[in-house]
């Protein structure tokens, strides 16, 4: 780990993206505290001199490379990722049944619950011109407090040049769902 400018920079190894250019995707955190934690930490992909902040789903588009299935759920599961959900615009983990987690704890629910909502792996397939990955999610709260944590089966629209849509199938409210862990708990 080096440090530059009150931040110190830490490699984010074995992310499976293929980028365009010899990107590196690097986190960078700030030797200052800041409160929120968010506020102290950035996410970047450098390439020699250059450094491109990511701060968006939007912000990858155009410098990644998916081309097969597996590139597609690798890429949605990159912006899901506990440790690296809180730099993107979509504000959720993905949710894995108790066992099958390969984040444990963070979005495992038991097999009861699992089989009550008809829960299911994330599923991907080719469409004309991009990949459709369906998965379910589950959401943090509003800031407001108005809409609780929930989770909803999402279809996610992945286009080879990292171009990401997705729209809502199904959402699920239970008080149960405040016990499932996250990161942010």
């Amino acid at each position: 780990m080096s440090k530059e400018n009150n931040f110190y920079i830490g490699w984010i190894n074995n992310i499976p993206i293929r980028f365009k250019s010899e990107y590196e995707l690097v986190m960078m955190f700030s030797s200052i505290s800041f409160y929120p934690v968010k506020a102290s930490l950035k996410l970047y992909l450098i390439k020699g001199g250059e450094k491109i902040e990511i701060n968006s789903i939007k912000s990858l588009e155009d410098k990644v490379l998916i081309d097969n299935e597996e590139a597609a759920l690798d890429f949605v599961r990159l912006f899901t990722k506990p440790e690296l959900h809180v730099f993107f615009d979509l504000y959720a983990i993905e949710i894995f049944k108790k066992g099958e987690n390969p984040f444990e704890p963070y979005g495992s629910v038991d097999e009861d619950f699992y089989l009550k909502y008809n829960l299911r792996p994330a599923k991907v397939y080719k469409s004309n011109d991009n990949f459709i990955v369906e998965r379910f999610l589950m959401f943090y709260p509003d800031d407001e407090g108005i809409i609780p944590k929930r989770i909803a089966l999402v279809k996610e629209y992945v286009y080879p040049n990292g171009k990401y849509e997705n729209e809502i199938l199904n959402e699920i409210y239970d008080p149960i769902i405040n016990e499932i862990k996250t990161p942010v708990d």
